[in-house]
């Protein structure tokens, strides 16, 4: 799938847009069979590209907007579509010319636990291999958390943080007989990280 290949920038869902000639779709150009029963579809796509599109812009821009865009929108399709980006710069760290801070994939969270009792493999898949890059990620801060080794001025995002992770664990292990082999794979690989915590 998509989140196999390199998580990195504005990728998948751009490049699907391109194939399908959306990027300057023209409605009025395209021929009436094709239009016939898929207008509302043709118009979500283009809606989804328009806020992608904006996505885009405030990524390269500022982390704190684009998260508040994120969240303020609240579309399942545009969460699973920025995901990549996120997982991306997660896991470069501090390597990142512009570093995921530990409080803005807190504020992320829900939309990750949201994607975790979802019923579309791909979302579970996603937000599965989005646990296992936080908790590689922040894995020293996170352990000296759970040995109660920590100091005052990360403890309130990184608390939070730990204990959303934790709260993770029965749906995660839960997941490791999902159907979906890719689900279950990235859920054990979850599982074992979450159980050294």
């Amino acid at each position: 799938s998509g989140i196999n290949a390199e998580y990195g920038e504005f990728q998948t869902l751009q490049h699907y847009f391109i194939q399908i000639n959306l990027r300057a779709m023209n409605y009025n150009e395209l021929p009436t069979n094709i239009l016939v029963g898929h207008t509302d579809i043709a118009s979500q796509l283009s809606r989804r590209l328009i806020q992608l599109r904006a996505a885009r812009t405030l990524w390269h821009r500022d982390m704190n907007q684009f998260m508040d865009h994120i969240l303020r929108v609240n579309d399942g399709g545009l969460s699973y579509d920025v995901f990549p980006w996120i997982i991306g710069r997660v896991r470069k760290g501090e390597k990142s010319s512009q570093p995921v801070s530990m409080g803005a994939c807190q504020e992320f969270m829900p939309i990750v636990l949201r994607f975790l009792h979802s019923d579309r493999d791909e979302y579970l898949h996603v937000a599965l291999v989005m646990v296992q890059s936080l908790v590689e990620r922040f894995q020293d801060q996170l352990g000296e958390m759970s040995r109660n080794h920590i100091n005052s001025a990360q403890s309130a995002n990184l608390e939070s943080l730990y204990m959303i992770l934790v709260k993770t664990v029965e749906r995660v292990r839960a997941l490791t007989n999902a159907h979906h082999q890719e689900v279950a794979k990235e859920a054990n690989n979850a599982l074992a990280l979450l159980e050294k915590l």
